[in-house]
């Protein structure tokens, strides 16, 4: 018990087999159908302090992963261990205190700002429902936040339709760490945003992590803007993970999926070629997700064994893990 204990508190997350199912309704009664199966027995780790990278297609779970982490989606089955404490079962009720240290930034900087709060109102909201500052000292703060995210005290009393889009996603990061967390959940939060507006909220958050000594997970489907953000990388395909590793290590991959995706990135010099590795077909439905490894139904090296044997995550070098059969 006593090593268990301290196996928790070396992590400040530790997400074991967690998994997420939505039930399919239909018909007169609503009976379930079948599920969608959204994420599907995950582990990973975060440390204090560290960026842990989660890098995946459109429709992988990665957001759905995120949610279930911070409890706003229910964990069909497995365990979320926070800060030492075990989380997975905890009512809303219980998990208010906890919600001041695990924050999130959403993916859209439009839809998450109340077009009727001021700036100022909205940052200052989290501070009211935990009780964290007095009143009189609650508009100095408010202006410290603005300006730790390069933004002037006078967007207090301005509203959201008064700024850009990068400047609502700089409202949304300030909004997050107004309750100084110990860990942020950022939901792809550049993916909104112009090509040359992604770069200064990268490094914004990436300053803020050093200063502030913040660990995150930092959900993204980009994989050269997360190596760039991030001290470890999460690749996760229909739900599963397929290869974790070092960002030091991003050129070394060896799973097809992650070599896949590297390929896609492109090259600025226009004389160097490089091989593109093209996949076929579509990615399945996560309601009837294929048998043995989920990516054997687009992988260009599977062989019969993938169709059948579900891979394992496990050990292919130093701090890298691949789901492969042929790695």
């Amino acid at each position: 018990m006593h090593y268990a204990l301290t196996l928790y508190m070396t992590n400040l997350l530790d997400v074991q087999n967690v998994s997420k199912l939505f039930p399919i309704k239909g018909g007169f009664w609503g009976k379930t159908k079948g599920h969608v199966r959204a994420v599907h027995r995950v582990s990973l780790q975060v440390k204090p302090g560290e960026i842990v990278g989660l890098v995946g297609e459109s429709g992988c779970g990665k957001s759905t992963l995120g949610r279930t982490i911070l409890k706003l989606l229910e964990p069909t089955e497995g365990k979320i261990v926070f800060n030492g404490a075990d989380i997975t079962h905890l009512s809303p009720k219980e998990m208010r205190p906890l919600r001041k240290e695990m924050q999130i930034i959403f993916q859209d900087p439009y839809a998450s700002l109340n077009p009727r709060m001021t700036i100022g109102t909205a940052i200052a909201e989290p501070l009211i429902v935990h009780k964290l500052v007095a009143k009189k000292k609650r508009r100095d703060r408010v202006v410290e936040l603005l300006e730790m995210v390069g933004l002037n005290a006078d967007a207090y009393g301005k509203y959201p339709h008064e700024f850009s889009g990068g400047q609502r996603q700089r409202v949304g990061i300030a909004r997050a760490l107004s309750l100084e967390p110990k860990l942020i959940i950022a939901d792809e939060p550049v993916s909104a945003l112009d090509v040359s507006i992604q770069a200064q909220i990268i490094n914004l958050l990436s300053d803020l992590q050093k200063k502030l000594g913040l660990a995150m997970i930092f959900i993204a489907h980009d994989l050269k803007v997360v190596e760039h953000i991030s001290q470890r990388i999460v690749v996760m395909y229909l739900g599963e993970v397929m290869e974790t590793f070092d960002s030091k290590d991003l050129t070394n991959a060896k799973h097809p999926y992650t070599k896949s995706l590297l390929s896609a990135i492109p090259i600025p010099d226009p004389n160097v070629k490089k091989e593109r590795i093209i996949l076929k077909g579509d990615v399945p439905s996560p309601i009837n997700p294929p048998t043995g490894c989920v990516f054997h139904t687009r992988c260009p090296i599977a062989v019969d064994r993938c169709c059948v044997e579900i891979p394992q995550l496990r050990p292919i070098g130093p701090n890298q893990q691949a789901a492969c059969h042929l790695v």
